[in-house]
C-alpha cells in the first residue's frame, strides 16, 4: 500500500455505523505493518506515518475515539472500535493516544451503560474494550479517583467468573472455554497493573494481548 492508499482504506471503512468493524480492519492493518517490518519486508515510506496520521487527525477531540454514539447501543461501537483501532497501532508502536482525557471521559461513561455492564449482562469483549483504554491512558492520571474504583468492580466481576481447573465463559452464566479464559486473563491482568497489583499474579499476557508495544516485546 502507498500512503494515498491507507488514507483511502481508513477513509472508507464505516466508522459511523460499525465503529467496532472499523477498528477491526485499523487492527489488522497495524499488526499487518509490524508483521512485514518485522520479517525483513520493504515497507513504502510514509505508510506508517500516513496512517498514525489519519487516526490522530480523524480523532473527535470530544470523545478521543472515532465514530459516533448509535441509538440502539449508545458508545458501544466507538468505544469497542477503539479498542481495537489503538491496539493494533498505538499501543503496538508505543505511541500516545491523542485526546487521552477525553478517552477516559467517554470510556467512564460507558461503563455505566447497564445495557452492557449491569450484573450478568457482562461479556469478556465489552470488560476488556473498557479495561485497554483506561490502562493505555494511565499516565494522565484524569479521573484516577474514578478509574480505580470501576478497575476493583471489574477485577471482582472477572476474578468471581473463573471456574477452577475450567477458566471462564466469554458471557456471564455461560460455559467456560478458551476465547472467554484468555480475554479474562487480560482483564485481570490489565485491570490489576491498574491498581499496582499485576506483580502478584504471577504472569503477564503475551501476544495480541502483551502490554509492550510490539518492536520491543519478547513475545
Amino acid at each position: 500500500m502507498t500512503p494515498t492508499a491507507v488514507v483511502a482504506f481508513c477513509e472508507r471503512l464505516p466508522w459511523s455505523e460499525e465503529a467496532w468493524t472499523a477498528g477491526h480492519w485499523i487492527d489488522a492493518l497495524g499488526t499487518a505493518l509490524h508483521v512485514t517490518r518485522r520479517r525483513g519486508d520493504v515497507v513504502p515510506a510514509g505508510v506508517e506515518e500516513a496512517l498514525i496520521g489519519w487516526l490522530v487527525a480523524r480523532a473527535d477531540p470530544g470523545t478521543g475515539v472515532w465514530g459516533a454514539p448509535r441509538e440502539a447501543d449508545g458508545m458501544l461501537q466507538p468505544v469497542n472500535g477503539f479498542y481495537r483501532a489503538s491496539r493494533g497501532t498505538f499501543a503496538q508502536f508505543g505511541l500516545p493516544v491523542p485526546y487521552p482525557e477525553r478517552v477516559i471521559d467517554t470510556v467512564l461513561a460507558h461503563a455505566r451503560d447497564a445495557r452492557f455492564f449491569a450484573h450478568g449482562r457482562r461479556d469478556a469483549c465489552n470488560v476488556l474494550d473498557v479495561a485497554h483504554p483506561l490502562w493505555l491512558t494511565r499516565a494522565s492520571r484524569h479521573r484516577a479517583a474514578e478509574v480505580a474504583p470501576l478497575a476493583r468492580e471489574l477485577l471482582e466481576v472477572a476474578l468471581d467468573a473463573w471456574i477452577p481447573d475450567a477458566g471462564a465463559a466469554f458471557s456471564e452464566g455461560g460455559e467456560p472455554g478458551l476465547q472467554g479464559s484468555e480475554m479474562w486473563l487480560a482483564i485481570v491482568w490489565y485491570l490489576a497493573d491498574l491498581l499496582g497489583l499485576a506483580e502478584e499474579l504471577g504472569y503477564r499476557p503475551r501476544g495480541v494481548h502483551r502490554p509492550e508495544p510490539a518492536r520491543t516485546a519478547a513475545g
